[in-house]
């Protein structure tokens, strides 16, 4: 009898081995793919709104400015606006931040010269009952009580001294703060008596080349006036 052919036992692991499954269609890749362009884009459209919008209430806030005087210390007190800060103010009407402070009656404890007005909270320093919480009115009411403020000042000048001198003051500040005439400060730092008292230090320090730039018209207030200048203070 002739040999019986025999073959290798039949095993399910070897025939998925040498045959394996097709594998499922991966849809998620061509998606992932048409996904990230469009939310780059996206992304893009919107950091380009957002600056354009800072952009152009930039471009407003320089327009009013020039339009009411707030540059040049003729400006109104109608002129004040919820937007402005207590700095911005001071520097613009030439009224101490010490002055408005006690004006407005804004606590050590709340006092921030870069918060808009319609976030300052006038009250007592100390008190058990909660902060007054913001109502409608209360942009168009403090803007009335600085108004109020910068009047008084006006009628009634207070020299409430310096402590420093720093690059975001005016001359006319200075000179109102320390009860220093403009023509003495004008004539101890070199400056001509044409330039503008109401634009800030370091404006002044930049148009008129002044030597050692916005620090170096600090240091020469700062001494004429025996104190020290601000630096990098804020």
């Amino acid at each position: 009898m002739g040999a019986i052919a025999t073959h290798p036992p039949f095993t399910l692991g070897r025939s998925m081995e040498a045959n394996p499954p097709p594998k499922e269609p991966d849809h998620s890749r061509p998606f992932l793919r048409r996904a990230l362009p469009v939310a780059l884009i996206l992304i893009g459209l919107v950091v380009t709104i957002l600056f354009g919008l800072r952009s152009v209430h930039s471009f407003r806030t320089v327009r009013y400015i020039q339009q009411q005087g707030l540059d040049r210390g003729t400006a109104s007190v109608e002129a004040i606006q919820p937007w402005m800060t207590i700095r911005f103010v001071a520097v613009a009407y030439a009224v101490p931040e010490e002055y408005l402070y006690a004006a407005l009656e804004i606590p050590f404890d709340r006092r921030n010269a870069n918060r808009p007005l319609r976030r300052l909270r006038p009250g007592p320093e100390k008190s058990d009952e909660p902060p007054p919480t913001a109502t409608a009115d209360f942009g168009t009411a403090i803007v009335e009580r600085a108004q109020a403020a910068v009047l008084a000042y006006r009628a009634d000048p207070v020299v409430t001294g310096l402590r420093d001198v720093r690059a975001w003051m005016s001359l006319r500040y200075i000179s109102h703060s320390t009860g220093i005439p403009l023509d003495d400060l004008y004539s101890q730092t070199g400056l001509a008596s044409t330039v503008n008292p109401d634009k800030p230090l370091s404006l002044v320090a930049e148009e008129e080349s002044y030597p050692g730039g916005p620090r170096g018209l600090e240091e020469a207030l700062a001494r004429f006036l025996g104190l020290q200048p601000g630096g990098q203070r804020p």
